[in-house]
């Protein structure tokens, strides 16, 4: 009778101090999804009117985004019509392309191209800076930080805001229906 209860004591310490096969392995995945249908649509062109603003200068525009074989592809025009660049974004990389004069330096393209990576592949499990990123819900506000460098925020409204602290740059994207 000792040995019994010696054994099945023994026999539950050994399960108890296994490792279960739904154990995590790696960095946590966030859970609250940034970007909601009623804002961005996987399948239809969506169109955002989108304000550009430094501590110095603001400058609005229209940004139109469509998923294509699993890449973000969009353009960003301003309110005159005049095309300021295109851009393709993966969670790999974001490249612009056919970008205007003034704003075709490396440096301004480099900053401009992680920016827009960061908020079309938020939601992307295959995108580091988004899994790495703390996600958090106040009151219908839903906001995602990274490394306090950058923020994006989700609006009850549907307004999105983005914050890139190290550069203080802020844009502003406002959902266009044409309903």
């Amino acid at each position: 009778m000792r040995y019994l209860l010696f054994s099945s004591l023994f026999i539950a310490l050994f399960f108890a101090c296994t490792s279960s096969n739904n154990m995590v392995i790696g960095p946590k995945t966030n859970l609250i999804s940034f970007w909601r249908t009623e804002i961005r649509d996987t399948i239809q062109k969506n169109e955002y009117r989108l304000i550009f603003s430094t501590p110095k200068t603001n400058i609005s525009s229209i940004c139109i985004v469509k998923q294509s074989n699993g890449l973000w592809k969009g353009t960003i025009i301003n309110e005159f019509g005049v095309k300021v660049f295109d851009f393709v974004s993966t969670p790999q990389k974001c490249e612009l392309m056919n970008v205007i004069s003034f704003l075709d330096k490396w440096y301004v393209k480099r900053v401009i191209a992680s920016d827009i990576q960061f908020i079309m592949e938020i939601d992307n499990p295959k995108y580091e800076e988004g899994i790495k990123s703390v996600r958090v819900s106040a009151q219908d506000t839903l906001s995602v930080i990274y490394k306090n460098r950058k923020e994006l925020k989700r609006l009850p409204d549907g307004k999105i805001i983005y914050k890139n602290k190290k550069r203080a740059i802020n844009y502003t994207l406002i959902r266009i229906d044409y309903e």
